[in-house]
């Protein structure tokens, strides 16, 4: 036994797998294109008489049923416009009626014949044989083969590749009309090749099989030897076309269909269209005026270098102070943002998903003006209008339909209803994604035509670009707009701690319920960690209070947010170490669980020891504490920041060298700054180096602190991935971040050079020690050796 396939699989595959008439014509301009047109396609619409027109007579000699009448009736019904020749054959038709039955039945024939869309091209034709064992094979791997070996060739070989490999495609007519006659030749061949199909005969056969209906191909009139092409002629039309319709659909779909970016490069397939004999005309690209025009441009390359993905980034805002950010981000950078770990998939779908680019173009429509050259406000709003949207195209021709109406296939509109700053959405953006069927194999059309395939590849394609421009396109416009520091951190969520430490809690406690449930231990131990969120929340709420005391914005914000990240980072803390005692737990034997659990127990109440003491880092860090400043030994308030982080240190194997000097290095400082500034470096340390760790198998994680005199300053290092030199200063801007959005605050580094500032000091990026090459990893925090 195997699949019977019934006739009606034909229609689904055809008029009820194609969501759109524009999505139709788009598949037969492709197979102009994938013949090789020299001239382009050709495509022709005679309507002599509307399909809501063609309903309305039908109904009307059904009630009226006076000939003449009736008659006058279809002839009103006319197209004005269309072709003399087409109309005097309607009429014909309709004159040789001689009752209203007749007429009605001339009515029929006439629609189904005269009115017609005609697609024509000078591509290399088909053969009798092709249109046999080709065209009329559904699913043919004709293409797909050759396709396939340019795979394997890496592309060399042939100019493109063809953009239809499924072999459905043809059946896109079925959407259009439900007649289809195809005349086509090769430039060898002596004859056309006609093929006749009425899909209706497919609608009566329905459950019948595919191969009860027969389709013969004809031999047609005589040609010259040389000349080839096929012209695909639909009647029998299902759609309402009038001038207006098809002018909107050229110009909200049609003319978008070829690469509207494409600038100095290979001559565009020209597509030209007719109606009734007059030609319609419509902008196949974008003009570079509206392009400039753009308040905010993004310009993006993804490539794989040397078997490692890399994404150069251009951003250029021309709103405000015309800010620039410029960054090119390693592979490392790339799995973090599009968090390659939390979606589960391999760092090998960075390469696999192949090169590709973007260009974005924003637009604050509150500041649109008129442009010399090109038009008025209302005329650039309409120009907008037109190319809205972020586009795909596979090898210069459109993926449909991301970039249409309504499409948010990169979750913008989603994005912009939580964003704080800069609410980026589609209805902003003019732009192209640029791939290729050989550079990125793995991104795949879906057979109905709406979208690409998911698979792992699509979906970093996605988060990539969508990181960008929420992320990387928003920070540079909050930065081209503020110019005060306290206005850009007014960003920070204040309710963002009190959500994660209440969230953290829950975690917590669900973990104590389950290990009280199922194991009789020390009690009190599991107290501790009740206690310990509760000391956290209070120690929380009483810094929070406290801050009514401090008259400066930006000193008052820089305080909430650096104790906000701390509180955090505690609670996280605390949540890790009770669910992996859980963890614990439950993977030890039944039989061994009497003799470990003391064991267990003891290492959780060691590891809350640990905790308690981030916890009293909060002190130094109230606002009481920080307004005390006096002279301080640098040095023991290094080693007060350090034994906090003793088991974190050797939970990720990090080796820590601390050089304090020979003598003690005293500074006019205010301890709980000074304590924020290392809170904060070490918290980055450990992140990048727990990341670049999961990559490299022999890494050997390390921190190295020195203390020197004259003046006072703390030079801190760590071997990890470092920070790319391009970014020596942005990485101290607020809210900039290259971290999965789960770690992600981007304020760390701005605290911890606005504490240096306000203590009278400084903290910057160095070149040495140099870790590798193009990258940072030392940082200096120079302090003051008196009160100034």
């Amino acid at each position: 036994m195997s699949f019977k396939i019934t006739a009606r699989t034909i229609l689904q595959l055809g008029a009820e797998l194609i969501s759109s008439d524009a999505v139709a014509l788009y598949e037969l301009i492709k197979n102009a294109i994938d013949a090789r047109s020299k001239n382009g396609v050709d495509i022709k619409f005679s309507i002599v008489m509307l399909l809501s027109k063609y309903e309305e007579c039908l109904s009307y000699i059904g009630e009226v049923g006076e000939l003449d009448a009736c008659r006058s009736f279809i002839y009103d019904s006319l197209q004005s416009d269309a072709e003399r020749r087409d109309l005097e054959c309607f009429k014909g038709i309709i004159s040789e009626a001689s009752n209203c039955e007749e007429l009605r039945d001339a009515l029929v024939h006439a629609y189904r014949k005269i009115n017609r869309i005609e697609v024509t091209d000078t591509g290399h034709g088909m053969s009798k044989s092709d249109l046999e064992e080709i065209y009329l094979t559904i699913g043919t791997s004709s293409r797909a083969k050759h396709v396939n070996a340019q795979l394997k060739s890496g592309g060399k070989g042939e100019e493109s590749v063809y953009l239809g490999e499924k072999g459905v495609g043809r059946l896109s007519v079925m959407r259009l009309g439900r007649r289809l006659c195809v005349q086509t030749a090769r430039a060898d061949g002596r004859y056309y090749n006609i093929l006749d199909i009425d899909w209706r005969e497919f609608e009566e056969a329905y459950d019948q099989s595919h191969d009860s209906v027969v389709i013969k191909v004809k031999q047609g009139a005589t040609k010259q030897i040389g000349l080839s092409g096929t012209k695909i002629i639909i009647s029998d039309l299902t759609s309402v076309w009038t001038a207006s319709v098809l002018e909107e659909n050229i110009r909200g779909q049609i003319a978008r269909l070829t690469d509207p970016f494409v600038v100095g490069k290979k001559r565009r397939f020209p597509i030209r269209f007719e109606y009734n004999g007059s030609d319609i005309s419509y902008a196949a690209k974008i003009e570079q005026l509206l392009l400039d025009s753009a308040h905010a441009t993004c310009k993006a390359t993804y490539k794989i270098i040397d078997g490692k993905a890399q994404l150069k980034v251009d951003i250029v805002e021309n709103i405000y102070s015309g800010t620039t950010y410029s960054d090119t981000h390693d592979e490392l950078d790339l799995k973090l943002m599009v968090e390659l770990d939390k979606l589960g998939y391999p760092t090998s779908t960075l390469r696999s998903v192949g090169d590709f680019e973007f260009q974005l173009y924003w637009y604050n429509r509150q500041k649109i003006k008129g442009v010399p050259d090109l038009g008025n406000r209302a005329e650039i709003l309409k120009l907008i209008e037109q190319w809205v949207g972020v586009m795909l195209f596979r090898d210069g021709y459109r993926v449909l339909p991301y970039g249409d109406e309504g499409d948010d296939w990169l979750g913008l509109n989603r994005k912009a209803l939580s964003a704080s700053g800069y609410k980026l959405n589609t209805k902003q953006f003019i732009g192209r994604v640029a791939i290729g069927r050989i550079s990125n194999p793995c991104l795949l059309d879906q057979t109905n035509r709406q979208g690409l395939q998911d698979c792992p590849e699509k979906t970093l394609l996605v988060s990539c670009i969508q990181n960008i421009i929420t992320r990387r396109m928003s920070f540079v416009l909050d930065e081209g707009k503020s110019s005060e520091k306290t206005e850009r951190l007014a960003g920070f969520d204040v309710g963002r701690t009190d959500k994660a430490v209440k969230e953290l809690e829950k975690r917590a406690t669900v973990a104590v319920r389950k290990i009280s449930q199922h194991y009789s231990g020390p009690e009190q131990v599991l107290q501790q960690v009740k206690d310990s969120f509760a000391e956290l929340k209070d120690a929380y709420s009483r810094a929070v209070d406290k801050l009514g005391v401090v008259e400066n914005e930006r000193e008052r914000m820089t305080h909430l947010a650096g104790i906000g990240l701390t509180v955090e980072l505690v609670a996280h803390e605390l949540a890790r170490v009770t669910e992996f005692t859980q963890k614990t737990l439950r993977d030890v034997p039944e039989e061994e669980i009497s003799q470990e659990l003391k064991g267990v127990f003891d290492v959780l109440e060691s590891q809350l020891k640990s905790i308690q003491k981030r916890l009293a880092i909060l002190e130094p860090l109230s606002v009481s504490a920080r307004q005390r400043r006096s002279m301080k030994d640098v040095g023991d308030i290094i080693k007060f920041v350090l034994i906090a982080h003793e088991s974190q240190f050797k939970r990720h194997n990090v080796k820590l060298e601390l050089d304090l000097g020979k003598s003690s290095v005293k500074a006019f400082v205010i301890e709980g700054l000074v304590v924020q500034i290392l809170e904060n470096l070490i918290s980055n340390s450990v992140y990048w180096l727990k990341a670049y760790s999961e990559e490299h198998e022999s890494f050997e994680p390390k921190i190295s602190i020195a203390l020197t005199s004259n003046p006072p300053a703390i030079t801190y290092f760590d071997n990890g991935p470092g920070i790319p030199s391009s970014r020596r200063e942005i990485v101290f801007q607020p809210f900039y971040s290259t971290k999965g959005s789960i770690e992600r605050h981007g304020l760390g580094l701005y605290i911890a050079r606005d504490c240096a500032e306000m203590v009278g000091g400084t903290l910057n990026l160095v070149d040495e020690p140099v870790g590798r090459e193009g990258r940072l990893n030392t940082f200096v925090l120079e302090l003051a050796e008196e009160a100034k």
